[in-house]
């Protein structure tokens, strides 16, 4: 074989070269030929997904498997690719494996038949994917499985924090979840309260510190509270959530004189769109209201004097820089 003659020639093992080569890597480009085909590339995703990508010439993938930090990944079934650069009876393939979703993807090898081929050590840190069933769910799914409701999140966004803590107090969060904000900003010394509807993953989620602070309503508009109670209220993506956003965004100038307020930034679609990709938050199924910049100013110029927007959750596709949320700052 022609790694085992190189190894001879130089004195050292070619695969503990192409090991420190590999190091840090997530994904890398192999070109090993394997049995009945070809290995072009292996990719490890933050999921915990491995993908083998190369070619064949009997209509069926190599007979790889792979392992992660030296535990057996399942193979969960594998695909044929359409590719310009083959002739003949050469097919390309891709092979997935569902390796672990937490962790660090320490190690990462493929074998065939029983011969190492490839050996990355990616240092990945794993996340676990928000719907992650779709990767090899085998139900037929339905809109309701797809369009769903999560649990409040445990913790606040550092960006939305950042912004919160300059805004003086007291504050009200609207909308306030599980309480992380409010108890974020009570921790930096801002005097801070929350209010939410009553609903039991909201009950069940609260804890101790921050239920006393905590109002739980019936979520109808007026807001139990006096003109001008607060000087701030932070609202984070809650009005996309109200049929009546009109009302709310008056309540808010109602009861405070500065506001901060963020929504899902719907200008990611378009941005997007040559990538064929859609933000995977626009899936929550309450979302009833869809903002652009334009419009969020229009609503709350009716309630406030000015207006400035910031955008917070940047990341990029294919080089293309979109965010996550529009941000608004308000003040009567």
């Amino acid at each position: 074989m022609l790694m085992e003659t190189l190894a001879r020639l130089v004195g050292r093992s070619v695969i503990d070269a192409v090991r420190a080569r590999w190091r840090g890597l997530s994904h890398v480009n192999v070109g090993v030929p394997v049995e009945g085909g070809h290995l072009d590339r292996v990719d490890v995703e933050p999921s915990g997904r491995i993908r083998l990508t190369g070619w064949t010439e009997n209509g069926a993938p190599p007979d790889l498997s792979v392992a992660v930090n030296g535990s057996g990944a399942r193979r969960v079934g594998w695909f044929e690719i359409r590719r310009a650069d083959l002739t003949g009876s050469r097919v390309g393939y891709c092979i997935e494996f569902a390796g672990p979703h937490e962790g660090v993807a320490r190690s990462v090898t493929v074998q065939s038949s029983g011969r190492e081929v490839a050996h990355l050590e990616p240092l990945l840190p794993l996340q676990p994917p928000h719907y992650a069933t779709l990767l090899d769910e085998q139900r037929v799914l339905h809109r309701d499985d797809i369009y769903g409701v999560g649990p409040p999140l445990p913790v606040a966004s550092p960006e939305v924090v950042a912004f919160a803590r300059e805004l003086p107090g007291p504050v009200l969060d609207f909308g306030c979840g599980s309480g992380a904000l409010v108890r974020e900003l009570r921790a930096a010394g801002v005097e801070t309260f929350g209010i939410e509807l009553r609903r039991a993953e909201i009950e069940a989620s609260l804890k101790d510190d921050v239920k006393p602070v905590i109002t739980l309503y019936d979520g109808k508009l007026p807001m139990p509270y006096p003109d001008g109670r607060f000087e701030s209220v932070v609202c984070t993506e809650v009005l996309e959530h109200i049929p009546d956003y009109v009302h709310a965004a008056k309540e808010i100038a109602r009861v405070a004189r500065l506001a901060l307020i963020t929504v899902p930034d719907m200008s990611a679609i378009p941005a997007l769109f040559p990538h064929s990709v859609v933000p995977w938050h626009l899936l929550e199924a309450t979302h009833v209201n869809f903002f652009t910049q334009a419009s969020l100013e229009l609503l709350l110029r009716r309630f406030f004097a000015n207006v400035s927007f910031s955008r917070i959750g940047a990341f990029q596709v294919n080089g293309t820089q979109v965010f996550t949320s529009l941000v608004a700052r308000c003040e009567r």
